[in-house]
């Protein structure tokens, strides 16, 4: 008798379990990605040899989501139209660097300084999802990416640095752009 309460309890249970997850909805999200600020942190490399400059290592964080999940670029895709080089799209994370003019008060693009040139913090992250073109599925995440600073071949001590970031999808939709939080270039 107690097995057979049994049975019928885990049944009930597994029967309830599935007219559950039968309810639940996919979330709808545009199939343009949207992000959100996360996290933006800095962590400095030193070298053995005292003669080598430390790298300062940002890790910009975003959330993002998209409602068809065709985030993600692959090195082979990126040789081809639309994606090939010198596309912008060779390129799904977009980067800019400001630096905080101690004047004023107000960030600068480098760009518009002349410290570097119109992409030089861009990078590809490789697809998100196992989808492919066929299969499509909202999808929303945290994505990290890292970028090497030199000490002292852009950006030197006591300097306050924030970064733009937007992403773009397989079908080139650009997502909105968020500004990171500023940083502080540390001392030697």
């Amino acid at each position: 008798m107690k097995s057979f309460r049994l049975v019928l309890s885990l049944g009930g249970l597994a029967l309830l379990a599935t007219g559950l997850g039968s309810c639940l909805k996919a979330p709808e999200y545009s199939t343009t990605p949207s992000i959100s600020n996360n996290n933006v942190r800095v962590k400095r490399y030193k070298y053995a040899d005292p003669k080598q400059q430390p790298i300062d290592s940002v890790f910009i964080t975003i959330n993002f989501q998209d409602g068809d999940g065709d985030l993600g670029l692959t090195a082979a895709e990126s040789q081809v139209a639309p994606y090939a080089y010198p596309s912008i799209f060779n390129n799904n994370y977009f980067v800019e660097p400001f630096l905080k003019d101690p004047k004023t008060g107000k960030f600068v693009s480098t760009v518009s300084l002349g410290l570097t040139t119109t992409g030089a913090y861009n990078g590809r992250f490789e697809h998100i999802t196992g989808l492919t073109d066929s299969k499509t599925a909202p999808i929303k995440g945290t994505l990290t990416r890292t970028i090497a600073l030199g000490y002292g071949d852009l950006f030197t001590a006591g300097q306050v640095v924030r970064f733009d970031v937007h992403i773009a999808d397989r079908a080139l939709h650009l997502s909105n752009t968020i500004r990171t939080d500023s940083i502080v270039i540390a001392q030697l």
